[in-house]
């Protein structure tokens, strides 16, 4: 795992603010750890976690709107991702099936004018309903590592890095309006109301495993778009 420098802290205060939001690690670590591989330790995660939460005390600032705990939580989050991906935990196999259904439902959706559905996109790529299923159950943690959904822009970050931020948060905003009514409550529910897949089920009246699907189908829909809108603009 990584270490981190930081300056001059109030030892006392940066102390009891960590003691404070540890529950709130752990929650989140134990979210992420529920869609990744057994072999993903959730101690690790929490540590990674930790390390943003730290990041987050280090760095915030109080703003209108902008409170701590939903800072924090963008950077607890980040810090385990960011881990997840130097330990490249995601087999090449599942990122290549991933990229494909990813360019076979953005092709769908601009042929038909609308989301395609579950049974067009198989179709198109020539597999049954059920490999469909098994590549979203497969590819549920490429989805995690690779394209979290931004919780808030980092005004610390430098000019250029601000200016990616904000784009970003713009598409993605902008390109949830085109999904599918159900995947959009599922990302609704479990990035803006922090609910866990199980409490989303509950919540939809579906099962954990297929609020999982929807949750993969909805990235895989997005990364699409912003996928073949960047190919577009460098293009142009």
């Amino acid at each position: 795992m990584r270490s981190r420098g930081y300056g001059a802290l109030k030892t006392h205060d940066v102390e009891a603010q960590l003691k404070q939001h540890a529950p709130m690690v752990r929650r989140i670590a134990m979210q992420v750890a529920s869609r990744l591989p057994r072999n993903v330790q959730l101690d690790d995660l929490i540590q990674e976690g930790m390390l943003g939460l730290l990041d987050a005390i280090n760095r915030y600032e109080p703003k209108p709107g902008a409170s701590f705990e939903t800072y924090a939580k963008a950077r607890i989050r980040g810090s385990i991702y960011d881990s997840l991906r130097e330990d490249d935990v995601i087999p090449r196999h599942v990122r290549d099936k991933i990229t494909q259904l990813e360019r076979a439902s953005e092709e769908l959706r601009q042929s038909l004018g609308r989301p395609p559905e579950d049974s067009e996109i198989a179709a198109h790529v020539g597999i049954s309903i059920d490999e469909y299923f098994a590549i979203l159950d497969s590819g549920m943690t490429i989805t995690i590592v690779d394209e979290e959904l931004p919780d808030v822009v980092d005004e610390s970050a430098d000019q250029a890095k601000l200016l990616d931020q904000k784009q970003l948060a713009a598409r993605i905003e902008n390109k949830l309006k085109e999904l599918p009514e159900r995947e959009r409550l599922v990302l609704a529910l479990h990035y803006q109301q922090d609910l866990s897949f199980r409490e989303v089920a509950y919540v939809m009246e579906l099962t954990p495993g297929r609020i999982s699907q929807l949750h993969t189908q909805a990235l895989v829909r997005l990364r699409g778009m912003l996928a073949k809108e960047q190919e577009e603009s460098r293009q142009a």
